[in-house]
């Protein structure tokens, strides 16, 4: 299987650009099964009408025709769960990309790990060199849906004061916002203070906001450049706030590609499998020992001590002495990315020998 560009594959939703494939290489079904070689990608819970993946147009697909079915998780399903789900689909060679990494799962040697967010956002957004040192503002945090963990960083700001010298928004428009009240776990560590929901910084001008008025789930995909030229460090509030399962979505990839300095508000032992990846963390500048703290709202709190600890240092000073780690996270996330795309045209090639 040497020549990888006469490969074509049927991928009617285009997921085959992630497994290393180009656009010219995606044909109709017709012409994928009259290839040498048939390949389909396709959607994990693609027949599923109550998934969101649910692509009605492969209902009446038979998987059994292909000699190779290329199944993409872009979210964080259990890898167990999705092979009971891929031996129900009549695919008789399969491989599989996860986008969660569960501590309590081996991979299977046909699954391979690949951050479908991450890696997609390095495709729609360009990267910049240089930014400007002399910035308003401290911490820029964009917090999203409602989620506990999120809570305790809108209420950390509140506490701490730190609104004034922020851009902070905690908008109700995202899907999976809600109204409901904040967790007792949470609102024990703020006595007497009442979460402020929704919240738009007044510091924020409109301008600076991506998508112009629209404003939806769809902008996490841009970066806020705007509100980053203004702001000189990030709050990471990824999906999943506590549990076992890794997760390295978007907002992870927008602060490595634009050199940005985070705290990390989730799951315990972030850090440490962010590391894994060939990613450096601010060890030298934070105390990042919150990472391994099993306590959710322990985790949390530790995590926010670094956010006043650093509030209180010249963030110049702390920019440059922490550039070479921002430069080599800057230039990891594309490496990464290369070797990603490589692991899964070798394991592609295997399976066709």
């Amino acid at each position: 299987m040497n020549n990888w560009q006469n490969l074509k594959v049927y991928s009617p939703g285009h997921q085959a650009i992630n497994w290393g494939f180009d656009y010219p290489q995606v044909v109709d079904l017709d012409t994928a099964l009259a290839q040498p070689t048939s390949i389909a990608v396709v959607p994990v819970h693609y027949n599923n009408p109550q998934d969101f993946a649910y692509r009605p147009e492969f209902d009446a697909l038979d998987l059994e025709q292909f000699d190779l079915v290329l199944f993409t998780d872009i979210e964080f399903r259990r890898q167990t769960d999705l092979i009971n789900w891929i031996e129900t689909t009549g695919a008789k060679n399969w491989l599989l990309t996860v986008g969660g990494l569960y501590s309590d799962e081996t991979l299977d040697s046909r699954t391979i790990y690949r951050p479908a967010w991450m890696f997609t956002f390095l495709q729609w957004n360009s990267p910049r060199e240089e930014f400007p040192m002399d910035r308003p503002f401290l911490w820029e945090c964009l917090l999203g849906a409602r989620r506990d963990h999120r809570d305790y960083v809108m209420l950390g700001f509140q506490q701490s004061g730190l609104l004034d010298s922020s851009i902070v928004n905690y908008r109700n428009i995202f899907m999976g916002s809600t109204d409901h009240p904040v967790s007792m776990n949470v609102q024990r560590e703020f006595p007497g203070i009442e979460m402020q929901y929704p919240y738009v910084s007044p510091n924020l001008d409109p301008s600076w906001e991506v998508r112009g008025g629209k404003l939806d789930y769809t902008i996490s995909s841009d970066v806020p450049w705007e509100i980053w030229n203004r702001c000189y460090y990030s709050i990471i509030v990824e999906t999943l706030g506590d549990g076992n399962c890794f997760l390295a979505a978007e907002k992870i990839g927008k602060c490595v590609l634009a050199r940005r300095l985070f705290v990390h508000f989730g799951a315990s032992g972030w850090l440490t499998n962010l590391r894994m990846l060939g990613f450096e963390t601010f060890g030298g500048v934070l105390d990042e020992s919150y990472d391994s703290v099993p306590d959710n709202v322990q985790r949390w709190s530790q995590a926010f001590e670094q956010v006043k600890a650093l509030s209180n240092q010249n963030p110049q000073h702390i920019l440059q002495k922490i550039r070479p780690i921002l430069d080599h996270n800057h230039h990891q996330l594309s490496t990464f990315n290369r070797e990603k795309t490589q692991e899964l045209i070798c394991k592609i090639k295997e399976c066709l020998q």
